[in-house]
């Protein structure tokens, strides 16, 4: 448990954005699956769910060498290899179904775990499609054994609870020498991150693009460049806004190049004054941008049903999150009513995070201005590992 005290702080705030985690595993899956060098150069300290994948990589017999600011990835010659062990994914939703895809690959069964937070988290989606493909799976969340190769045919993907499946299998799809075909259904959200995908992707020398409501993966030659640089994490740019907005304070944060719709939502609820925002393909900001509107002029979140799917349920979590702070909020079928003009109070317990380090974020920042208890706050290092140690030497 972390106490913060309400701090006074300097009129400039110096906010430094780890490495893009989207952006960051992508490459690192792509440069493993290649048969060169490749080096990833980037600002801040990478994530714990970063190190998640890179280290489910490296027992699929990748050498990764992380150095400071730069991390060298030699891929692994002849495919990725059959980990000797169970496939640890930490924290990481997004490391989980992509080595579940890549272990669809694979002719001898693949064990797949994470923490009990992961454990929690519905697979279904991923496992349909690869069930349907021929593998097999003991379960739909993990602990779980992929039993593969996945088979020729076609199976049907619903693409309305999260983009993650798709992402999955289109980084996987080297590893697949017979190939499948996949059928896209339902209305996709998130559509930044698979269409980030599909660019890291086509750059790499894929031609496995969807066409319409329809995806045929082929396998492919992953030629990776010498040198990536990886963008500073956007979805965080929320979190120094909602620090600004508490304190008067000017972070001078950039938002990022790399998601459009990301950059669009963003820029959305920073200028807000009540009306409606759709967080379709932004759902990871919905706590910071719920507590930015609640102290300003209001509004109502939609378009984020899919966000009780995630480390929490987000949308009844982040309702929660704002009533230890004496904010009101109230949760609909797919996002947040948010009353605006509201003054944050100290919470009179600890604030309960959920194992979700968005949650906890917003909570940390929340009681630098009223001071509070936060649970479980080193669970943002999933994304930030220095987020703690920037707000507590902030008043220094």
């Amino acid at each position: 448990m972390l106490r913060i005290e309400a701090i006074e702080v300097p009129e400039t705030v110096l906010w430094r954005l780890p490495p893009s985690k989207s952006h960051m595993i992508r490459w690192l899956v792509l440069a493993a699956q290649s048969n060169g060098i490749t080096e990833l150069v980037f600002e801040g300290v990478p994530g714990e769910d970063i190190g998640s994948m890179a280290s489910c990589l490296e027992m699929m017999g990748v050498e990764i060498g992380r150095g400071e600011g730069s991390w060298i990835v030699r891929g692994a010659e002849g495919g990725l290899s059959i980990p000797d062990r169970d496939l640890d994914c930490g924290n990481s939703g997004t490391t989980a179904r992509i080595v579940t895809a890549i272990a669809a690959g694979m002719h001898l069964p693949v064990s797949i775990d994470g923490d009990d937070s992961l454990r929690v988290r519905n697979g279904s989606d991923l496992a349909s499609v690869l069930t349907g493909l021929g593998c097999r799976i003991t379960s739909e969340r993990l602990p779980c054994t992929v039993t593969g190769p996945i088979q020729p045919g076609w199976a049907e993907l619903d693409q309305s609870s999260s983009s993650q499946p798709l992402t999955a299998l289109l980084l996987a799809s080297p590893g697949y020498p017979r190939g499948a075909g996949v059928q896209l259904t339902g209305e996709s959200v998130s559509r930044g991150y698979s269409r980030l995908t599909i660019e890291i992707c086509e750059a790499c020398g894929s031609m496995d693009i969807p066409d319409g409501g329809s995806l045929r993966l082929e396998p492919w030659s992953v030629m990776t460049p010498d040198r990536v640089v990886i963008p500073g994490e956007a979805s965080l740019v929320p979190m120094s806004m909602l620090y600004d907005r508490l304190f008067g304070t000017k972070s001078n944060v950039g938002i990022p190049s790399g998601d459009p719709l990301m950059a669009e939502a963003i820029e959305r609820i920073g200028r807000m004054e009540g009306g409606m925002v759709n967080l379709r393909d932004a759902s990871d900001i919905i706590s910071p941008a719920a507590a930015l509107m609640a102290i300003e002029g209001g509004g109502t979140i939609t378009g984020v049903r899919h966000a009780r799917g995630k480390e929490s349920d987000r949308i009844g979590r982040t309702v929660g999150m704002l009533a230890d702070f004496g904010m009101t909020s109230r949760s609909t079928d797919d996002g947040i009513e948010i009353p605006g003009g509201q003054v944050p109070s100290r919470p009179k317990r600890p604030v309960e995070t959920h194992f979700d380090h968005r949650l906890a974020m917003t909570a940390m920042v929340l009681a630098c201005k009223v001071g509070g208890k936060i649970v479980n706050p080193h669970i943002c290092a999933i994304t930030d590992p220095e987020f703690i140690e920037r707000l507590t030497r902030l008043d220094e």
